[in-house]
């Protein structure tokens, strides 16, 4: 009997030592008898979850994810349901809280497992639980924390960081900024670092010929450029401030270049002293269309035309992007209207349309050309001056529905304009002139509008 005992102890023992859960072995199962309960529980909560009974799911999911947390990554999809069910189902402030803290530690215990999955590796789970942070936590999140959760992993993958984490990351240190001023510099130069990642894989996109990819990730760097934009950080003074005593150690820098004045262009620093110095550093490494148009910039403010025209000549000719060549000809178009010169000023508006179908702002150029020309077109007949308005008008109302960029603007001159309208009693008494007739304005105009008359 004693030696029956003695097998039958033995036998215990052997069975206990064979069942260690997948958290004791480091395998995914565990050994024994506990890799058959684990077998069993993924059975049981994943068919309980495909209902939808998320509360009789959860017993079951917790054995596993306590146990044999490294056996499938279903774990941690269909865990993230149970929780999310268990946050908007919680009957106290204190139990919400206990369940987004069990989900946030659920996605690190993710990465520790899963997080080399090339698909769907640690910045994507990172993206996930950012955004889950995001979504309930509110007004109350700390975007300071998901800065400190994403900065690193960021670091490390570059470009091939999941897009979403990025959008999370920038934004992140704009709000890290907003809260402490002496971020500036850093969130600059974060937000310029992830616009280049995406910069990169759009092109990458692109050459591939995968246009939705693209579409993709230009929906989140035009994302990006609009918090920018929108976050105070790039005043042309801060940047001027961070930027120009930098403009010596980068001078041969082509790279650096480039980034800093497409940020100085996206800010709308075109006209600072340091955007200048930056376009005639890069020029001098490769004459490229957006250094030439600091430089002409340069040379316009400096009022020295000749040379402005042949920078702004210079950049349609070294860009092969028809909406840059436009810009260019619509700058020269604004410096020959600041000389005088109309003829050619709209040549150039006219060429800038051309390359750029609803560009909006050369015709309200035109507008403003016509209006300032009709008394010596009309120098001895003041009701036909007034007539010449009608033309503007007609410039201004289609630059408006072309581009509603400029919208708020071409109502202001059609408002102005429309006010030089001759009256009833003005085309009653012209013989040669009728409300609602057509009539052509000579000279270097050479147009037909139609007679209007003012309310």
């Amino acid at each position: 009997m004693k030696k029956v005992l003695t097998l039958l102890s033995a036998l215990i023992f052997s069975l206990t030592a064979m069942a260690q859960t997948g958290v004791e072995t480091g395998t995914p199962y565990g050994k024994g008898n506990d890799s058959i309960e684990c077998a069993k529980n993924i059975a049981f909560y994943k068919t309980y979850a495909k209902s939808e009974n998320y509360v009789d799911a959860y017993t079951f999911w917790k054995r596993v994810y306590d146990n044999c947390p490294g056996a499938t990554k279903d774990t941690y999809i269909i865990g993230a349901n149970i929780l999310k069910y268990n946050i908007e189902n919680a009957k106290t402030a204190e139990e919400r809280q206990k369940w987004i803290d069990e989900l946030m530690t659920m996605y690190d215990v993710r990465i520790k497992y899963f997080g080399d999955d090339p698909k769907t590796g640690k910045d994507y789970v990172l993206g996930n639980k950012a955004a889950d942070y995001i979504n309930y936590m509110g007004a109350e999140t700390d975007y300071v924390k998901i800065y400190d959760w994403l900065v690193d992993v960021v670091n490390e993958k570059k470009e091939n960081t999941d897009p979403l984490t990025l959008s999370y990351f920038t934004f992140a240190s704009m709000v890290k900024m907003m809260q402490d001023d002496s971020y500036k510099e850093q969130y600059i130069n974060e937000h310029l670092m992830v616009d280049g990642f995406y910069n990169k894989k759009i092109e990458e996109a692109m050459a591939a010929g995968n246009n939705a990819v693209a579409e993709t990730y230009q929906s989140f760097k035009q994302t990006g450029e609009d918090n920018f934009a929108a976050s105070g950080a790039a005043s042309c003074e801060v940047m001027e401030k961070i930027y120009a005593p930098k403009i010596a150690e980068h001078k041969t820098d082509k790279a650096y270049l480039e980034s800093t004045i497409a940020l100085f262009k996206s800010v709308g620093c075109t006209e600072s002293p340091v955007y200048f110095s930056l376009s005639e550093n890069l020029y001098n490494i490769e004459p490229t269309a957006e250094a030439a148009l600091g430089i002409a910039g340069k040379a316009y403010k400096e009022k020295n035309f000749d040379r402005a025209e042949n920078y702004y000549k210079q950049a349609i000719e070294l860009s092969d992007d028809p909406s840059a060549q436009a810009d260019a000809y619509y700058l020269l178009a604004v410096m020959s209207y600041n000389r005088g010169n109309y003829t050619t000023a709209r040549t150039n508006a006219n060429k800038a349309m051309q390359l750029k179908s609803n560009f909006g702002a050369p015709l309200l150029l035109i507008a403003q050309m016509y209006a300032a020309s009709a008394r010596n077109i009309f120098p001895d007949d003041p009701v036909k001056q007034r007539v010449v308005y009608c033309l503007v008008v007609d410039k201004c109302e289609r630059a408006r529905a072309i581009d509603p960029s400029i919208s708020a603007e071409a109502n202001r001159l059609i408002g102005t304009y429309r006010q030089h309208f001759p009256s009833k009693e003005d085309v009653f008494m012209h013989p040669d002139l009728q409300e609602g007739g057509s009539f052509t304005v000579g000279g270097w105009i050479g147009e037909t509008t139609t007679i209007r008359v003012s309310q």
